[in-house]
C-alpha cells in the first residue's frame, strides 16, 4: 500500500517496509534501498536517517557486476584506444568475440555473454569449448564445428580478457587458464604441383595478364597477399636481385601497416623470373601513369589493389586450367612446399616465408615434402650397408 504519497507498504509478516530511490547508478539505471521497521514511527526515523547517510556521502552505489559479453566488450575498446592493435586484429577479434564467444550457451538457455563475469566458472569454459569442438555457430547450411585453430583463438581472447579483469580486481581468478586450451591440428591443403605453377604463369604471361607479376612474385616467394599489395618500389633493388618486406597492407583501411611479426621484416633474393616480371610491371605503370603512389602492383585507377578482385582473378584461371579450387593463401603454401621438395632446408624456408620459428614449416608443411623422406632413408641404406 502507498500511505501519504510515500513507497511505504505493509508485508504478510505485519511488518511496515518504505523504498528510497539512491542516485542513480553507473549503468544511468536507478538504485532503490529499502528500510523495513515494527512501526510507522520507527521506519519514518529508519528513512530520515537513510536520507542523511545518503547526503553524506556514507552510502555508495557499488556498480553493477558486468557480464561477460559486456567485459568483452570493455576489453576489445581498451585495446583499440591504446592503439596496440592493428586494423586486421582489431576486426578479426571483435568477430571472434560477436560469433565465437557472446552467443554460445553455455548453461541451459544462457549464453557466455548473459553469464555474470563474477558468476564465471572453468565448467563455463569448458562447455565453451564443447560446443564450438561439437556444434560450432550455425550458418546458412546448419550448425558447424568450428576450426581448431577458432576454437584455440576464442580461448586465448577469453583469456586475455580475464587476465586483466582479475589485474582490474573484477575476478577473483582467471578460470579461462584451468580449462585445458584446445589443440590446433593442421589438415592437408590443396596446393599446387610444380607443372600447375609453371602452366599458371605461362598463361598469364601469354595473355599478357595485368596481374602477371603478382603470381610469380607470390609462386616464387611465398611472400603474404598483403605483403605484395604493399610492396614498394623503393623496396625494390635492382642490383642485387632482392626484395624487402616492409609492411602489409590493410584490405578494409586500404593502408600499410606493420608486417604480421618482427621476424615478417625481411630481405629475399629473387630469381630472374621475379626481376623480368617486375620490370615489365614498372613499364605498365609508366605507360598508363597509375605508378604515382608508389605501390608496385596497383589497378587501372592507379588504387592499391582490392584483395576482391584477386580472389575473382584467382578462381578464373584456375577454373580456366582445370585446376581444382583453392584460396589464394593456398599460393603461398605452395610456394613452401615446392621448395621443400626442391632440398630448400627448413630454416631457409621459415626465413622466407616470415615465420618465427621452424617449427612451424615443420607442422604445416613437413608432411609433403616426399624427397626429405626418400633422402633419409637413403642415408640409412647408406649406414647400415
Amino acid at each position: 500500500m502507498a500511505r501519504d504519497g510515500l513507497n511505504i507498504s505493509r508485508r504478510a509478516d505485519g511488518w511496515f517496509q518504505a523504498s528510497v530511490e539512491l542516485p542513480k547508478g553507473p549503468d544511468g539505471k536507478r538504485v532503490r534501498r529499502s528500510v523495513v521497521a515494527k512501526t510507522l514511527k520507527e521506519l519514518e526515523a529508519k528513512r530520515q536517517q537513510l536520507f542523511k547517510e545518503i547526503e553524506a556521502g556514507a552510502i555508495k552505489v557499488a556498480p553493477k557486476a558486468p557480464t561477460v559479453g559486456e567485459w568483452l566488450d570493455r576489453w576489445h575498446e581498451i585495446n583499440v584506444t591504446s592503439g596496440c592493435w592493428k586494423p586486421a586484429t582489431v576486426r578479426n577479434y571483435r568477430d571472434c568475440i560477436n560469433f565465437y564467444l557472446k552467443p554460445v550457451p553455455v548453461e541451459g538457455h544462457y549464453k557466455l555473454g548473459e553469464i555474470r563475469l563474477s558468476a564465471l566458472t572453468v565448467e563455463h569454459v569448458e562447455a565453451l569449448l564443447k560446443v564450438l569442438a561439437t556444434e560450432g555457430v550455425t550458418g546458412k547450411d546448419g550448425p558447424k564445428p568450428a576450426s581448431t585453430s577458432t576454437q584455440k583463438r576464442a580461448w586465448s581472447i577469453l583469456t586475455a580478457a580475464l587476465q586483466v579483469g582479475e589485474d582490474r580486481g573484477l575476478v577473483r581468478r582467471n578460470v579461462a587458464k584451468q580449462a585445458k586450451p584446445p589443440k590446433v591440428t593442421y589438415e592437408e591443403r590443396p596446393v599446387l604441383t610444380a607443372q600447375q605453377a609453371t602452366e599458371i604463369m605461362a598463361e598469364l604471361k601469354g595473355a599478357g595478364d595485368w596481374l602477371y607479376p603478382l603470381y610469380v612474385l607470390s609462386i616464387s616467394t611465398g611472400v603474404r597477399q598483403g605483403e605484395a599489395l604493399a610492396l614498394r618500389w623503393s623496396d625494390v633493388n635492382w642490383e642485387t636481385s632482392e626484395i624487402s618486406i616492409e609492411g602489409t597492407l590493410d584490405r578494409t583501411e586500404r593502408t600499410t601497416v606493420a608486417p604480421k611479426t618482427l621476424q615478417s621484416r625481411r630481405t629475399l633474393k629473387v630469381g630472374r623470373e621475379v626481376i623480368e616480371a617486375l620490370k615489365w610491371q614498372e613499364a605498365r605503370q609508366i605507360y598508363f601513369g597509375t605508378g604515382a603512389i608508389g605501390l608496385v602492383f596497383t589497378a587501372d585507377t592507379g588504387s592499391p589493389v582490392y584483395d576482391s578482385t584477386i580472389r575473382r582473378h584467382w578462381a578464373d584461371i584456375l577454373k580456366r586450367l582445370g585446376i581444382p579450387p583453392m584460396h589464394w593463401h593456398d599460393l603461398r603454401h605452395s610456394a613452401a612446399i615446392l621448395m621443400l621438395q626442391a632440398g630448400v632446408s627448413g630454416e631457409d624456408v621459415a626465413w622466407r616465408l616470415g615465420h618465427s620459428s621452424i617449427n612451424m614449416v615443420v607442422r604445416v608443411y613437413g608432411w609433403t615434402s616426399t624427397k626429405r623422406y626418400e633422402s633419409a632413408a637413403e642415408a640409412m641404406t647408406a649406414v647400415l650397408s
